[in-house]
This record gives structure tokens, sequence and C-alpha cells, in this order.
């Protein structure tokens, strides 16, 4: 009996069989379980790193041909489209950069990026991680090819803007998004534009360290942008009738990047990056405190009652503890900073104005006027942000 005899047979007994002997059905099946694209020839980054010695890596590219298939099968699905996105930008960190090959990879995780956003606008992770994938291409292409770099850079910028719309309290899309203003400024033409987006990257990152106080890479970043921009200052004005002032402003700014770097350090003292920056800014660190100021807070006595109380009292802070001044420290700290010596004690009851809840909400109940100390890597960062809108805001 011929061939197509026993397949009419069997399709006639079997309602829906279908004969395969091999050919084009077979290797379409083979390609989809595979997860290459059918009809057509994988990505050749992709079909290298499924060689790779590395099984993670392997595994990421089986997964990134299978998401191929599924987004080309369906291409309004959401969930495969990001996906298929992160896995790329995964897998482009795995190939040496700046190649051609990592390049590709990049321009594919933004493309299926912007296919996700186009199906789910409200995404701000789509968002964040397509303003992420830029920013790597940026990288990536800059020798290559420097305007394409910009623009992807101005594209991020876009991105990152969008996604903190949709999720405002992001610390890391808002420090990212410094880094991004910080990196553009380099480039920028003149001292105006330059300014400008400096100041716009310390904003970001002062949002970022509000969104989350102890963020160390805020601190760290909102550090070096002040020691860049003071660095700038210094070669700016020749000016001898202006001299004064000038290096006044700059050794202010280095003395604020100083004390920035020196609360990431004290958030997360076993990263290397901190301790050497440290050591190259600590001669820069005011003396005798890094910080002094008014501090409301709860007595220890009323704490939790009906009629909790609250004092307004002068504090210090230096590499030791955070601390009610003492009459000396009073003299040191209000001489050193040029301002009047600290008014007589205040006491508040429930019902406080919002200013004196809102410096509530940066303290803990143990930071009061009847605790001589505290630990200052614990309330480091609490301090800084209570008197970082009355120095710099």
């Amino acid at each position: 009996m011929s061939t197509e005899a026993v397949v009419r047979d069997l399709e006639e007994k079997f309602q829906g069989f279908k004969a395969c002997f091999g050919g084009k059905e077979l290797t379409q099946a083979c390609a989809t379980l595979s997860g290459a694209l059918i009809g057509g020839k994988l990505p050749a980054p992709l079909d290298q790193l499924s060689e790779d010695s590395d099984l993670h890596v392997r595994e990421l590219a089986f997964a990134a041909r299978q998401y191929t298939v599924a987004t080309a099968e369906n291409p309004a699905d959401y969930d495969a489209l990001y996906n298929h996105g992160v896995l790329l930008q995964e897998l482009s960190g795995k190939l040496p950069a700046a190649s051609a090959d990592q390049t590709a990879l990049l321009r594919q995780a933004c493309s299926r990026y912007e296919a996700a956003v186009a199906v789910k606008p409200s995404s701000h992770t789509a968002l964040y991680n397509w303003a992420v994938a830029l920013s790597d291409l940026a990288r990536a292409v800059r020798q290559a090819d420097p305007a394409e770099a910009t623009a992807a850079l101005h594209l991020a910028s876009m991105k990152y803007a969008e996604s903190l719309q949709l999720n405002p309290r992001n610390p890391q899309a808002l420090n990212n998004w410094g880094l991004l203003l910080q990196e553009l400024s380099a480039d920028a033409g003149d001292w105006f534009k330059r300014d400008s987006l400096v100041r716009s990257a310390m904003d970001k990152f002062r949002l970022a360290l509000r969104s989350r106080p102890d963020f160390d890479r805020g601190c760290y970043n909102l550090g070096t942008v002040f020691y860049t921009f003071a660095m700038a200052l210094q070669n700016t004005s020749d000016n001898s009738a202006s001299r004064q002032s000038h290096d006044h402003s700059v050794r202010t700014l280095l003395a604020v990047a100083a004390q920035y770097i020196c609360l990431a350090h004290a958030l997360q003292p076993s990263k290397d990056i901190y301790r050497k920056s440290l050591s190259v800014v600590r001669q820069m660190l005011p003396l005798p405190f890094l910080r002094a100021g008014y501090l409301t807070a709860p007595r220890a006595t009323s704490l939790g009652s009906v009629t909790e109380t609250y004092r307004r009292g002068w504090f210090v802070l230096d590499h030791k503890s955070l601390r009610q001044a003492s009459s000396m420290e009073t003299s040191l700290s209000t001489a050193a900073a040029g301002t009047p010596g600290p008014a007589r004690h205040t006491s508040m009851r429930m019902g406080t104005p919002a200013y004196t809840r809102q410096v509530r909400s940066f303290t803990t109940p143990a930071i009061s006027s009847m605790v001589p100390s505290l630990p200052s890597k614990f309330i480091l960062w609490q301090v800084s942000l209570m008197l970082m809108h009355q120095e710099y805001g």
C-alpha cells in the first residue's frame, strides 16, 4: 500500500488525524519547542549566548527566545513584551561593553519596552526600565555615535519623568534621573546650561532622599555633585574684588559635599568607594560638629500620653553621637555657624502646628531632650534631612 493510501486510511478512521513525515511541519514544531523564530534565523547575540558556558546565561537566552515567539504570536501581550525587554537588557550585560551585539540587544530591549508601554501606558515599571535601557544604550554608543548617545539620554530623561508621574516615590528612579542630568551637564555648551542641569540633578537626589532617607547611593551622589560643582566654580572667577565671597562659596559647597559623603559612609561603611571618597574630603568636614541646630522632640516623661509634650532644644551631631548641646558645645557651634545662640526652651502639647508635626515625623521617641546621646549611624540621615531644607533647600 502506498504512503498516500495509508494516510487516507488513517484520516478516515481517526477524525482530526494529520500525518507528518518530517519536512516543514516538523521543523516548525521543533523550532517552537526550542524557542527559535518560526521560519527565521535566531538573532546572532542570542545564538551566541545560547552556547555560553554559564548555565544561567543559557537559561536566560532560552527564555528570551521563548518570549520572541510569544510576542510574535500575540503582540498585545504586555507581560511577554515587558519580560522580554528585561531579559534582553540583562543579557546585554553578559556581552562585551560597547560591542555591536550588546548594542543590538539594548535596542531590542528598548523596542520591547516601547511596545509594552503602548499596550499598558500606566506601567511605571516599563517606563523606568525603558529609561535604564536607554541610558545603557547611550553608554554603549557614545564612542561610535555621540549624537545618538545624547539623544538616548534626553529620551531616557523623558521616560524617567513619565515613570515618576505615575510613581512619584521611587528613589531609584529619582537617583538615576539625577545621574543622567549630571552626565548631560558634562556636555553642556555653556556655564548657565551646565548650572541648570547640575541644580536639577541636586533636586532629584534630594527628592530621592526624602522618599527614602537611608538611601546611601542618593547621599553619595548628592555629595559628588556638590563636589563637582565646587570644583567647577573654583575655576570660574578671577575678579579679586569678589574673591573672598567666591572662596567662601567654594568652601561651603565642599563642606556640604563632605557631609553627604560622610553620611553615605555612615549608612554603608563596608563600601570601599565611600571609604576612599571620605578619605579625600575628610579635611573639608565642618568642625567641630557635622550639624548643629534646633530639634523638636517629645519629652521622655510624656511620651505616648494624651498630654505628650515637645521640647525645642539645640542639638549637635559629630562622629560619635547626636546629643543635646552643653553650654560649651552651644557656644562653639553657634560661633562656627555665625548664628545667634539658642533661645529659651518652649514646650508644646498635642495639636502642634504643621511644621512641628513634620519635624516629629523625622524623629523617633528615643531622640528627646532627656536622652544624652545616640549612635550617629542610626540618626545621621534623619538629622541631615531635617536640616537640609533650611541650609540648602
